[in-house]
């Protein structure tokens, strides 16, 4: 990102603070759409007066889609670099980590969906406003709950996997989003459940929600 405006328009737009970003130093942020849904996430680098957005290449279009419908009347130029090294690592480590991916910010759910631990990394609550501030501060002042959560999971079979993750709740995006074939034949994965479904741990089958 380059720009007069760069580090001042980046600031208003990401729920992360940004203002103490030093040489070297990267924070992840997120990015969402006014009404408090997580568009996407991007780890935010400083190298030398440039701010470097890293983001997942499935993420790249969306987002700056999303950073470009706010850039009105700033002095600001988003430079793609092309396909870069996924921010994010790869699926096993990632799954294994309980982080989101591509598959899973597609859904469109508010940041406290994917867990307080995600919420810890990406989301100030001290900085100024940014697009969605006002949903997500009033979830974390109230201890809301979000009706679909992140979850991880294991299983023999993974259509058993994706059965359970759906059994409770209305109609929504429950189910597998990423899924990892392991070592000894079983399957481990991210998906959605809706928040009354019993996390369950009976060694043909585990689920727990992501904290």
């Amino acid at each position: 990102m380059r720009g007069v405006d760069g580090e001042d328009f980046l600031q208003s737009q990401a729920s992360q603070d940004l203002e103490r970003l030093g040489p070297g130093d990267a924070r992840w942020c997120g990015f969402l759409a006014p009404t408090g849904e997580l568009v996407g996430v991007a780890r935010v680098e400083r190298e030398g007066d440039e701010l470097i957005l890293r983001v997942p290449n499935a993420l790249a279009d969306s987002l700056r889609q999303r950073l470009e419908r706010f850039r009105l009347r700033r002095v600001v130029e988003l430079v793609d670099e092309g396909e870069t090294a996924d921010p994010l690592g790869d699926e096993a480590t990632r799954v294994g980590a309980c982080w989101p991916g591509p598959a899973e910010l597609a859904r469109g759910l508010v940041p406290h969906a994917y867990g307080h631990r995600f919420v810890d990394q990406v989301v100030s609550f001290t900085k100024g406003c940014y697009p969605g501030q006002e949903m997500v501060a009033r979830m974390e002042a109230r201890g809301a709950t979000p009706p679909w959560r992140l979850v991880w999971g294991r299983a023999r079979a993974l259509a058993d996997l994706d059965a359970y993750l759906r059994a409770a709740g209305p109609v929504g995006p429950s189910g597998i989003t990423t899924a990892v074939a392991q070592a000894d034949g079983s399957v481990s994965a991210l998906g959605f459940a809706h928040r009354t479904l019993a996390e369950i741990e009976d060694g043909e089958l585990t689920v727990a929600f992501v904290a």
